[in-house]
């Protein structure tokens, strides 16, 4: 309905009712301000929730199965280098790069062809077909597109099953020919006759007419020699990458050693620097959920004001289980301070990194119990390998924080839980909680839009009919004067 501001009482019906209106939606602004504070919790609770989610990925980095068998390989030469697996052994080996892998070549001499892509001036076969040596030693008829070179060399590239891979290369200005070159590195990947390098090159590919080929470069492997005594021992590879030269261990070589050059030493000791980094990480995402706790769960203080999760028992006591994993330390171990890991007086986690490191170097086996260790419980459905949050005891503080995480973020499914039963964690409730509420307060805010607008427009009529009977009053009014001038 349009404005109804009134020509006969010259009032502001319009405003009035806008006036009436802000009293009838109090109980809706009511129900608004209480869904933008639901909001502010549930961005909060969503916050926790990821910085929970941190330290679980945290935690696990060090309770994983092979977190803790990390090797730092280091070689003595640039001429090598080396790579370890979790689990490869601690210890040193040296040897001498005695060569690197080549690539076995050939190109054509005798003939050469002006053009490489003229197919009538500059032929390169004789005919529309020419025979290639396959991988088995099988020989194949190609058809090229067109007689030119660089045809000849696209249906040599194009069989999956050739030895070789083809170029048209150019030996002097207007001069092409055909060069071969395998697939692979190495002595096996070589199309000739390792007595007679001449034996296969002729008929590599035949039909062409640029002559015969002639090697350019012999395959050869890589090879690695190993001891200076006639026990000395060569370990050779296709490629300049050896894998497994010890268990787990892979070296790659990157340049030919001279013979005064010292032998390359590589060793391989465990990796203290890069645990003691993964404690740190855990130890930070542990403050970091501890401070965003504390941050959305504070309450007002002179002008900070008041956190959107203020005076919420279930995140304090949360943050008490953080805190009291690490300061309970270990039923069967002890103090984790004995790892460097501690509580300070101000309720923030610490890690000496030095203590760390000292007693891994002192007892790798013992340390890492202080973090991955936990008493099975054994079911047919458990993992019998592997720490199974909510239902093994953890022992380790990494075991003990990937449990408070996990039960805080996602939840944990137990062995006897049925596989179709839906897990959650309790800041998933909470945030589902909130939810809830969210929509039934967004419905209860729809249900009052309905009803303001009829109360709106009962109003308008209202007022419209006020002026319609006011107008008549005005009538009679002026009826009943002009009668009574009449009878004067």
């Amino acid at each position: 309905m349009g404005s109804v501001d009134g020509l006969v009482t010259g009032m502001s019906t319009s405003s009035t009712v806008a006036q009436l209106m802000q009293v009838e939606a109090l109980p809706q602004t009511a129900l608004k301000n209480k869904v933008a504070v639901q909001n502010k919790a549930v961005t909060g609770l969503q916050a926790i929730n990821g910085k929970m989610s941190a330290l679980v990925t945290a935690a696990k980095a060090l309770s994983e199965p092979g977190s803790w068998t990390g090797m730092k390989a280091t070689s003595s030469s640039d001429a090598a280098v080396v790579t370890a697996l979790p689990g490869a052994a601690a210890g040193s080996f040296s040897f001498k790069v005695e060569s690197l892998a080549s690539t076995h070549t050939a190109t054509f001499t005798g003939a050469t062809v002006s053009s490489a892509k003229d197919a009538l001036l500059a032929p390169a076969i004789s005919g529309s077909t020419f025979d290639i040596r396959l991988a088995d030693g099988s020989m194949k008829t190609l058809t090229p597109t067109d007689a030119s070179l660089s045809s000849v060399a696209a249906a040599i590239n194009g069989d999956a099953d050739s030895m070789f891979k083809a170029s048209a290369v150019q030996v002097a200005p207007g001069q092409f020919t055909l060069q071969l070159t395998a697939k692979t590195s190495g002595a096996a990947a070589a199309f000739s006759d390792e007595n007679d390098p001449a034996k296969l090159l002729a008929d590599a590919v035949s039909g062409l007419t640029l002559g015969t080929p002639t090697l350019t470069n012999a395959g050869a492997d890589a090879q690695l020699k190993v001891g200076t005594t006639a026990d000395a021992y060569t370990i050779t590879s296709a490629t300049n990458t050896f894998a497994e030269v010890q268990p787990g261990v892979t070296v790659t070589a990157t340049k030919k050693q001279d013979v005064a050059d010292a032998p390359v030493t590589i060793s391989l000791e465990t990796d203290a620097e890069a645990l003691a980094t993964k404690v740190s990480t855990m130890v930070e995402a542990a403050n970091v959920a501890l401070t965003e706790i504390a941050t959305q769960t504070r309450g007002k203080s002179g002008n900070t004001a008041a956190g959107a999760l203020a005076g919420d028992s279930a995140l304090r006591q949360l943050s008490q289980q953080i805190l009291s994993t690490v300061a309970g330390g270990s039923s069967t171990m002890g103090s984790f301070h004995a790892v460097g890991v501690a509580v300070d007086r101000y309720g923030k986690i610490t890690f000496d990194k030095d203590a760390f490191t000292k007693s891994y170097t002192a007892d790798p086996a013992k340390t890492q119990a202080y973090f991955d260790s936990y008493t099975e419980k054994p079911h047919a459905k458990a993992n019998a390998t592997k720490f199974d949050v909510g239902w093994d005891k953890a022992e380790g503080i990494a075991n003990k924080l990937l449990e408070v995480g996990t039960l805080a973020s996602t939840g944990a499914k137990l062995p006897t839980d049925l596989p179709t039963k839906v897990v959650q964690g309790t800041v998933q409730g909470l945030i589902k909680r909130r939810n809830d509420s969210i929509e039934s307060l967004n419905d209860q805010v729809a249900a009052w839009d309905v009803r303001l607008d009829l109360r709106k427009s009962a109003l308008e009529r209202q007022f419209s009919n006020l002026e319609v009977a006011m107008g008549k009053m005005q009538q009679q009014s002026s009826w009943l004067a002009g009668q009574l001038a009449g009878l004067g």
